[in-house]
């Protein structure tokens, strides 16, 4: 027994020795692994000047949001400006202990072990018992990977926190840092991207929803999982209510509040304003930088208008589908060959981007009279998957087009689409089930529109879809203006002792090209050379003939072979006539053209050849648009420019346009005197009053000629239509006395636009802005510049006249240049070319363009004249008609090689 007892104790002895033994080496290899993860730890200084990445926000010229860039979407907010219900929610909902710990809560984390237990056994994903601090830590400085060390590491500077910030300190890194779902970094972005509401306008139950998202986001979605977020948002308002935060009747009525979500930046108001919002993130990312653009927090003011912006994408995108439908159907999009499982298959078709309302449709059944159409559930879950009907009445423009020519306008259904088509419908009406087909167009183009007297660009749309295509039709294309750059030629003309009424013989023109001539090679064959080369041979290999060498440079009217004698240069430009148009270039010199197309910036290096006054040179739908703008505001240079200002994310501000400092406008208290009167510093670019009588000119090109379309809107209105050869390209460039828009239409591979001009495929979408624009804006003469003369003049052959007279208008002169009445006529021989010739205010008249005596009352008021008879007046809104219907076509740019 004794021995026993012996060996016993023994062995207990041994025992307590060697526990003992591993007790220590467990305590010293801890301390060392708790040293060597800690050793180190990043300082929590690092806290107090922490800068967290802030998403850069956009806002038009009106201040709504139009576009936010950020890695991580993020608004910081300071604590003070956080609402406590808010604070309460997060703290309840995470930490309850958050105001009693010191970075560490032992109770708080015990609890999760053993929760871990059960939640090992059930194969959930397992709590850290991490408080506020401890996710700051986290966060900010340790890291998120699941390890021992993270962790321990994220205890130590937890309690190092603690000590060195307070607590409203860390809530306020908290709030601001965490990760909340759908892009939101923070309770500030979340509110947002969530609700659509800043913080200080959430509802209590929208405040414990954010508050129950921390744990995992993607499990409380409110389109796929609302009713676990209901539970889970239910839960943070029992906490609240158990924490003394709010009363169990408060928490009820939340209770009862359902809850709706938004998407914020969709919609038709954000997508127009796509290629605007892309235009100003890459002149800021050159400005700042990609860091400053995506973390710096940037607040940026533009110039954009969202209504003019969403009033030009609709026009465009209206213009560009009427065209498409005049030149019929294409075909669907894509064919099932047999229908089964045709609703799954449907469901992963992917839809063309950015068709707006419209709805991918498969055609069930076909018959003559009608299709029946089936439809996505996920994508149409308003619409039963086969209850959608097309009538014959609503695709009468689908004539199939076979070999690139539009069919005859069909007679049955079937004979355009059959069962298992693919095709594009909009519902007719929001209550019936009829549709009908459309097609998204293969023609694009583009629509600028600015101030003329600031350069503020207000809307910019440049192609039919973002989605489809981000290249800029606007502003990126170089193009062909045709006789859109007409108006320039005739400046020049004006500043050079021509008056509008002075006459310009139409009829054919011949001139030798000088751009190449002929030489013999070595070997003695007739090759073509460079005249400005000194007879480099362009060609050395290809023989011409003596006839080849004799090139002519011959441009034609826009009707064939039809001229129209001796013209105004007001009747000139209203009816867009070539011939008439060349014979003044050529007598003025195209170096003095030229240099009108560059100091007007619509070129950068033009040529001195005829066929550039005819717009043959290339230039973007910007660059003409500052050119008219320029004519516009009275010839002063603008420079257009989409941003008004910059600021950084302290609020400091950046950069600001035209941001010279006025000093006499910092007073502290309005006097009651008038506002100051600045300087207008701007480069004078032309005459002011060369830029009125343009635009006077331009305003009957939309009231008697290839514009006159726009006459329509009754307002004060001018503009030019351009087209190309072969109908490349057309465009219409147009005004108010306030507002400058372009539109431009063409294939980005370029090819003929089925023989319409500027006037049939440019000018309706004109027409249909500026009609939306200007509709509840008051009528603005234009303004007459000081040195303006008005005189009564024969609008078709520039003879005197006088008020009353039959035919007669009030043209603007240079005080001196009016035409006399008795006067004698004055010839002038000028130029080369076949009979060409220049009179002053006399001629012939055109057997075509007989007048009759129209008259018309002014309503802008800057000349009184008797109202009996009165002619249409300079400023106002109409202007005498033609007798006959103008011609309303554009003359096209021909290159006249013959």
């Amino acid at each position: 027994m004794a021995i026993r007892k012996y060996f016993s104790w023994r062995y207990i002895k041994w025992l307590i020795i060697i526990g003992f033994f591993l007790f220590v080496c467990l305590a010293i290899f801890s301390a060392i692994y708790f040293i060597r993860v800690t050793k180190d730890l990043p300082s929590v200084k690092t806290l107090s000047e922490y800068k967290p990445p802030i998403m850069t926000r956009v806002h038009a010229g009106d201040g709504k949001l139009i576009a936010e860039y950020a890695e991580q979407h993020r608004v910081f907010v300071p604590i003070e400006s956080i609402p406590k219900e808010i604070q309460h929610a997060f703290v309840s909902a995470e930490d309850q202990r958050f105001y009693q710990h010191d970075g560490f809560d032992e109770r708080g984390f015990a609890r999760a072990m053993v929760a871990n237990v059960k939640h090992k056994l059930k194969g959930e994903r397992l709590e850290g018992g991490s408080t506020i601090t401890q996710q700051v830590a986290k966060n900010f400085l340790v890291g998120n990977d699941r390890t021992i060390a993270r962790k321990l590491r994220e205890i130590v500077i937890a309690t190092r926190i603690e000590k060195a910030l307070d607590k409203d300190h860390v809530l306020e890194l908290y709030l601001n840092e965490i990760y909340l779902g759908e892009r939101s970094y923070g309770v500030a972005a979340a509110a947002l991207n969530y609700f659509g509401k800043p913080l200080e306008e959430l509802t209590l139950s929208e405040m414990s929803y954010l508050a129950a998202l921390p744990k995992a986001p993607n499990n409380y979605k409110l389109d796929t999982k609302k009713d676990r977020a209901i539970s889970r948002r239910n839960y943070v308002l029992d906490r609240l209510v158990a924490d003394g935060h709010i009363t169990a009747e408060e928490a009820e009525t939340a209770k009862q509040d359902d809850l709706v979500g938004v998407d914020r930046l969709t919609g038709e108001e954000y997508t127009a304003a796509d290629y605007f919002v892309e235009e100003a993130r890459k002149e800021i990312f050159a400005m700042y930088g990609e860091d400053e653009l995506y973390k710096g927090g940037l607040s940026i003011r533009t110039t954009l208008d969202t209504n003019l912006q969403l009033i030009g994408r609709r026009a465009l995108r209206n213009g560009l589908e009427a065209y498409d439908k005049r030149y019929g159907y294409r075909g669907p999009l894509e064919r099932f060959s047999s229908f089964q499982d045709w609703k799954k298959r449907l469901d992963s078709f992917t839809a063309p981007k950015d068709i707006g309302d419209w709805r991918v449709a498969l055609v069930l059944e076909a018959n003559a009279k009608e299709a029946k159409l089936g439809f996505s559930q996920l994508r149409d879950e308003e619409t039963r998957p086969d209850n959608g009907r097309l009538l014959l009445a609503d695709m009468k423009w689908a004539a199939p087009v076979k070999d690139g020519k539009k069919g005859g306008e069909p007679k049955a259904v079937n004979s355009v689409i059959t069962a298992g088509d693919l095709i594009l419908v909009s519902k007719k009406t929001k209550t019936e089930n009829n549709y009908v087909l459309q097609q998204i167009p293969e023609v694009n183009g583009g629509l600028i529109s600015m101030d003329p007297h600031t350069g503020r660009i207000l809307a910019l749309v440049g192609g039919y879809s973002f989605g489809q295509s981000q290249f800029n039709r606007a502003t990126q294309a170089n193009r062909q203006p045709g006789s859109a750059f007409k108006p320039f030629v005739y400046a020049s003309a004006l500043d050079n002792e021509f008056t509008p009424a002075s006459q310009v013989l139409d009829a054919p023109f011949v001139i030798k090209r000088q751009d190449t001539d002929c030489v013999e090679n070595e070997n003695g064959i007739l090759v073509l050379s460079d005249p400005d080369e000194e007879g480099q041979i362009l060609d050395p290999d290809r023989e011409v003939t003596e006839d080849e060498c004799e090139r002519f440079y011959k441009p034609g009217n826009y009707a064939a072979g039809r001229f129209y004698g001796l013209s105004t240069l007001r009747l000139g430009l209203e009816k867009s006539r070539n011939a008439m148009t060349v014979r003044l270039a050529n007598d003025i010199g195209m170096a003095r053209i030229m240099e009108y197309g560059q100091k007007f910036g619509i070129y950068e290096d033009p040529k001195p050849e005829l066929a550039w006054v005819l717009g043959a040179g290339e230039t973007t739908m910007m660059r003409l648009a500052s050119a008219y703008s320029i004519l516009i505001n009275g010839g002063k240079r603008i420079n257009p420019y989409i941003l008004d200002r910059v600021q950084d994310g302290q609020g400091e501000t950046i950069f600001i346009k035209e941001g010279e400092a006025c000093d006499i406008c910092l007073q502290d208290e309005w006097d009651g005197g008038p506002p100051p009167e600045l300087p207008d510093e701007r480069e004078i670019v032309i005459d002011p009053v060369t830029a009125y009588q343009v635009t006077f000119m331009l305003k009957g090109v939309v009231d008697n000629g290839t514009g006159i379309i726009i006459k329509s809107l009754g307002r004060p209105l001018g503009g030019k239509t351009g087209t190309t050869n072969d109908y490349l390209d057309a465009w219409f460039m147009g005004f108010s006395p306030d507002l400058v828009t372009g539109v431009y239409v063409g294939y980005d591979n370029p090819r003929p636009l089925n023989n319409e001009a500027g006037s049939k495929a440019a000018a309706p979408i004109f027409k249909e802005f500026m009609g939306e624009a200007l509709k509840d804006r008051a009528k603005v003469p234009f303004r007459i510049p000081e040195g303006v003369s008005f005189s009564p003049i024969n609008r078709v052959t520039g003879e005197p006249s006088y008020i009353g007279a039959p035919d007669f208008i009030l043209e603007a002169f240079r005080p001196g240049t009016e035409p006399k009445i008795g006067e004698m006529t004055s010839t002038i021989r000028v130029g080369s070319g076949t009979d060409s010739f220049i009179t002053g205010f006399g001629g012939t008249r055109d057997e075509g363009e007989t007048q009759t005596p129209t008259g018309a009352q002014e309503d802008g008021g800057e000349i009184n004249q008797n109202p009996t008879d009165t002619p249409a007046l300079p400023g106002g809104d109409t202007q005498p008609a033609s007798p006959q219907p103008p011609e309303e076509v554009e003359d096209e740019l021909d290159d006249g090689l013959y």
